[in-house]
């Protein structure tokens, strides 16, 4: 019982932990890829984002050199446009969108005049749309790139700002309740001073909605002149804390279109963190059921 309580607390997952790869919607991707990449994207390929996302349903079943002429531009910067937002094509794209459509047209949507049970139901499906984006908005590589120099790293430093502060504090919980040294100090300057006291041999992990708080920057910077190595998880391809580090963890941003981006992108974040600890528990599990059992062991003694 007790061991089945340690793993509800969320410490660690159980075992054994394994996955079936199922694909993030295609619909849900095409609206948070296109987001994610706004701040990387030249000023020609930037308006056919910014048509795109005006009106998304307008695009289904239009041309590429039609979409070209709504953004000023030429049909192969929109083809230029879908390729970089990780699509194809233009034909790829415009089948995606359709589908994104179709979900936002059965998803509830949040009003000021919502009963609470309208209520959850519309925050539930935004939640569930934020996690669905996940899977296509973070690169493979990156992400086990990532996982890799966590699982190796001599000490852990966790920063955050806002409301990626507390998912920070998380993540270097569930690193030290796998036996892997991590903090996740709350003060900017310690934060910072701490960044330059790190080694080659340490990792800086930065959480920021946005990519542009010059704290979390300026510690990453510093984390990176000591040749730490830094994983930056965030919203947009294309930001100056994105840019500097050495795996990127794109998360996206919402497809709703209620202004809601900073809470569900932190619950992306938060499906990020969950990832990464069950992917380095994968690359042991022996290891980790033996701190597990140890941790149990704590806790049980720690009981009334």
């Amino acid at each position: 019982m007790f061991r089945r309580n340690f793993i509800h607390r969320g410490l660690l997952p159980s075992w054994p932990v394994s996955s079936s790869p199922t694909s993030p919607s295609p619909g849900i991707r095409a609206i948070t890829q296109v987001k994610a990449h706004l701040g990387s994207l030249g000023a020609a390929e930037r308006r056919v984002a910014e048509v795109v996302l005006a009106d998304p349903a307008s695009i289904i079943g239009t041309s590429a050199a039609q979409l070209a002429k709504r953004a000023q531009t030429s049909a192969m910067t929109v083809i230029r446009f879908a390729r970089t937002v990780g699509f194809s094509g233009y034909q790829e794209l415009s089948i995606a969108l359709a589908i994104t459509e179709e979900q936002l047209g059965r998803a509830p949507v949040l009003s000021d005049s919502d009963t609470p049970a309208e209520t959850l139901r519309a925050v539930s499906a935004l939640a569930a749309a934020a996690v669905d984006g996940v899977a296509g908005s973070v690169s493979v590589e990156s992400f086990a790139a990532a996982v890799s120099a966590l699982r190796s790293a001599r000490h852990t430093l966790v920063v955050g700002a806002g409301l990626t502060t507390p998912i920070a504090l998380d993540l270097a919980y569930r690193l030290n309740n796998l036996g892997l040294a991590a903090d996740a100090p709350a003060d900017g300057q310690i934060q910072r001073v701490r960044a330059e006291g790190l080694t080659p041999d340490d990792v800086l992990v930065a959480f920021l909605h946005g990519g542009s708080y010059k704290q979390v920057v300026a510690t990453a910077q510093a984390a990176k002149s000591v040749g730490a190595r830094v994983v930056a998880i965030t919203t947009f391809v294309g930001t100056p804390l994105a840019d500097l580090a050495d795996h990127p963890l794109i998360v996206g941003a919402s497809t709703a279109r209620t202004g809601v981006d900073a809470w569900t992108s932190r619950l992306a974040a938060l499906t990020v963190v969950d990832a990464l600890v069950v992917a380095i528990v994968n690359t042991d599990p022996t290891r980790y059921r033996a701190v597990r059992d140890h941790l149990s062991e704590i806790i049980d003694r720690d009981q009334l």
